[in-house]
């Protein structure tokens, strides 16, 4: 991959085709940057003509914005390889809490060391990074990238105090927020007050929700294996009573549904569910090589699109996946559910991702956009440039990125 850092003198970008995201593709086009901004763009015939300064000539390339990795758990990194697919949710559960407790922390700490490293590799300039220790957050602070860390909490009997997770802005390229980890383990009263808190602040809420049938078993009827583990834990609630609800209408009971609520996964979910997302404009998250790697489905992206929600991807972790690939998300997607229009991968890839995380700055190409920006080995071919970039190999041939 080549790497070129764009400075605060203003450079003339050319590629043969540039994805704005926000536009149609742009044949032939050119992207002028300085001081960190995308300041225009249009065909390089016409930016050439008044443009006094450097041009570079980005080759046989798509150029478009910086991936978008919109859930992932880089503290379980050092976790690749060493959890295996058993066909039961619950019990991959039960084998990452035994596992956890076996690795060391400086063995931990390099392994998030080298997942930045890939996510580097891989074309991803903005990262949702989901963490109950904080071991990430030191190393984000010193890394390239946008991020937004979120603190995650885990306590269905509600003992915690809010207090405990709440701090001020990080400034800089972090954004500091909250996410209930699921409905199942987070105590009703303490999901309201953690997206409480977050939409005063107004800071995204991300949460894990409707993943495995386990998980609606357990909130429609309070049984299951997830009832077992929870009690086993000293975490169900002595008088505890199922809602009787999946687990978006029990979100929506809650009152925490809006256009900040990131709900990742959405794999167990019906029309109803999805209609009850849209009315509410929640953001989807998908991770569908993690779903496979557990067994759980995959999430309807057909007909979320159709309900008029706009999903965005992650990658999850690396004891659910053995890659940090935005890329090999859609094309996992794309394999899966090759009727959706090509560019509505790439807008969840980029655009939606962004918006969701509330990076109105990232995700697109034009006037005001930070200048993070990739460029994928175009295959030659007469299709459009979304369907040779579906079919060719997704690999980022060139990384562009601001240093001011």
């Amino acid at each position: 991959m080549q790497e070129y850092p764009l400075g605060p003198k203003p450079v003339l970008l050319r590629a043969p085709v540039i994805l704005p995201m926000v536009s149609p593709p742009l044949i032939d086009g050119a992207v002028v940057v300085s001081g960190g901004r995308v300041r225009e763009l249009g065909s390089f015939r016409h930016l050439r003509r008044t443009f006094r300064g450097k041009i570079l000539d980005l080759g046989e390339v798509a150029l478009l914005p910086a991936l978008v990795n919109a859930h992932t758990h880089l503290e379980l990194s050092v976790f690749r390889f060493r959890l295996t697919p058993s066909g039961s949710f619950v019990s991959w559960v039960r084998s990452l809490l035994r596992k956890r407790t076996e690795v060391a922390l400086s063995e931990a700490r390099r392994a998030v060391k080298e997942a930045l490293q890939e996510l580097w590799q891989e074309g991803v300039g903005l990262i949702a990074d989901i963490g109950n220790t904080g071991l990430s957050l030191g190393l984000l602070r010193e890394a390239p990238f946008y991020s937004v860390y979120f603190r995650e909490i885990i306590d269905f009997k509600g003992d915690s105090r809010i207090q405990e997770f709440v701090r001020g802005p990080e400034g800089g390229r972090i954004t500091y927020s909250l996410s209930p980890h699921a409905p199942y383990t987070v105590s009703p009263v303490l999901i309201q007050a953690l997206k409480s808190w977050t939409r005063r602040a107004k800071l995204p809420l991300s949460i894990h929700v409707a993943e495995s049938p386990e998980e609606c078993a357990f909130l429609e009827r309070g049984q299951g294996p997830l009832r077992t583990l929870l009690e086993e834990r000293g975490q169900l609630p002595s008088g505890f009573e199922a809602p009787g609800l999946s687990p978006v209408a029990y979100l929506q009971r809650l009152g925490v549904l809006d256009e900040r609520t990131i709900c990742v996964h959405l794999v167990q979910v019906s029309r109803r569910d999805l209609e009850i997302l849209a009315r509410h404009q929640a953001r989807p998250c998908l991770c569908p090589r993690s779903n496979i790697f557990l067994g759980v489905g995959l999430a309807p992206l057909p007909q979320m699109l159709s309900s008029g929600l706009k999903p965005c991807l992650g990658t999850d972790s690396l004891a659910s996946n053995d890659r940090l690939s935005v890329l090999a998300e859609v094309e996992a997607l794309y394999a899966a559910y090759p009727e959706v229009p090509p560019e509505k991968f790439f807008l969840m890839a980029t655009l939606w991702g962004a918006e969701a995380l509330g990076r109105r700055d990232l995700g697109f190409i034009g006037p005001g956009a930070r200048a993070e920006l990739i460029g994928l080995g175009l295959p030659p071919g007469r299709s459009s440039p979304w369907e040779r970039l579906l079919e060719g190999p997704k690999k980022v041939e060139v990384r562009l990125y601001a240093t001011v």
